[in-house]
């Protein structure tokens, strides 16, 4: 009888270990197909359900999932980069009443990733130690939903392919001592064959005038501490593009520098650009070492050209009682295509 006794005990340990877990069962719902070089994305292709059974004592006070793709991508003769695929969270549902008496679960309260998540061979997070309590007595569930995303671009052309590329991936979750708790595999099939055109590669240009390149802002005067100093290039610089463009402008450092190490502010000089042919104002700014948008313009194929106005405001004290020398700094111009 006692034997029999000890051999009950152990197997009721047993069971209730077994079922002491929390389970994962992430699954597809359809493929991915990519027919535009705009991308592609297929809502709630990616369903995480998570399966809490009788959990107390595993620890799921804190908690984390993590994702990371498997292998290469490939269709068998190219392999997709892994980079250009991304999660995006949808929506959950989950079991009520909800473990430990939680208010129900929610993107915010489980502390959630919501913003684009980039596929990658490393493993990258869904939620990171969650302060949402999964420890139940019984069965409950959480389903979490994501969007996949392919993304777009001319880069789609190498990789147009009738064959399906296979997406292989390992959700796992772990416990508050990043004990893994669960691994499963989930995949999808994706395929790549765009039937529109592809984007037009950005063809742009910026080219300034060499006597541009030099700009001497000059105090003689009292009047001209007084009023402040100005000069003007007329065509200073030209740009084409066949794609909207910014341009921006910078200083290499916060400060003109004279020969004997004396500084000036760069701030103290103040830089307007204008249309050439319509005298519009496209942008001014007083200069810094850090990028600033000085033109915002959409494409044109011809040249357009650019005034600059160099200037410095009236009465500033910035220049008084500095000795007489030349004070000199580098302005750069960059072209950004969008």
């Amino acid at each position: 009888m006692c034997m029999n006794k000890l051999i009950l005990f152990i197997s009721f340990l047993l069971y209730s270990a077994c079922w002491s877990q929390v389970t994962l069962n992430p699954h597809n719902t359809g493929f991915l197909p990519v027919s535009s070089y705009s991308g592609a994305t297929i809502n709630n292709l990616i369903n995480v359900r998570i399966h809490l059974n009788d959990s107390n004592g595993t620890q799921m006070k804190q908690w984390s999932l993590t994702y990371r793709v498997v292998g290469s991508i490939t269709n068998g003769t190219e392999n997709f980069p892994v980079e250009k695929l991304n999660f995006r969270f949808n929506s959950l549902d989950a079991t009520a009443p909800f473990p430990n008496g939680n208010n129900a679960p929610t993107a915010q309260n489980l502390r959630l990733i919501t913003g684009p998540l980039p596929f990658t061979t490393i493993e990258s997070f869904f939620v990171q130690n969650s302060p949402y309590n999964l420890e139940v007595n019984g069965y409950a569930y959480l389903n979490l939903k994501y969007d996949v995303t392919a993304e777009g671009g001319a880069y789609l052309e190498k990789y147009k392919s009738w064959a399906n590329y296979k997406v292989n991936l390992i959700v796992e979750i772990r416990n508050r001592k990043n004990e893994i708790m669960h691994s499963q595999p989930v995949s999808f099939d994706m395929q790549v064959y765009p039937n529109d055109s592809p984007p037009q590669t950005p063809t742009y240009g910026l080219q300034f005038d060499p006597s541009a390149k030099t700009v001497l802002l000059e105090f003689k005067t009292a009047s001209d501490y007084a009023n402040g100093v100005t000069k003007t290039q007329t065509k200073a610089f030209s740009t084409f593009s066949n794609t909207p463009y910014v341009i921006r402008v910078n200083t290499l450092t916060g400060n003109l520098t004279s020969t004997t190490n004396k500084t000036l502010p760069v701030s103290a000089v103040q830089l307007s650009v204008r249309d050439n042919q319509t005298q519009t104002v496209k942008g001014t700014v007083s200069l810094s070492s850090a990028q600033q948008n000085i033109i915002t313009s959409t494409a044109h194929s011809a040249n357009k050209f650019f005034d600059t106005v160099y200037s410095t405001q009236a009465g500033d004290t910035t220049f008084l009682n500095k000795s007489s020398e030349q004070y000199s700094g580098t302005l750069v111009f960059t072209m950004i295509p969008q």
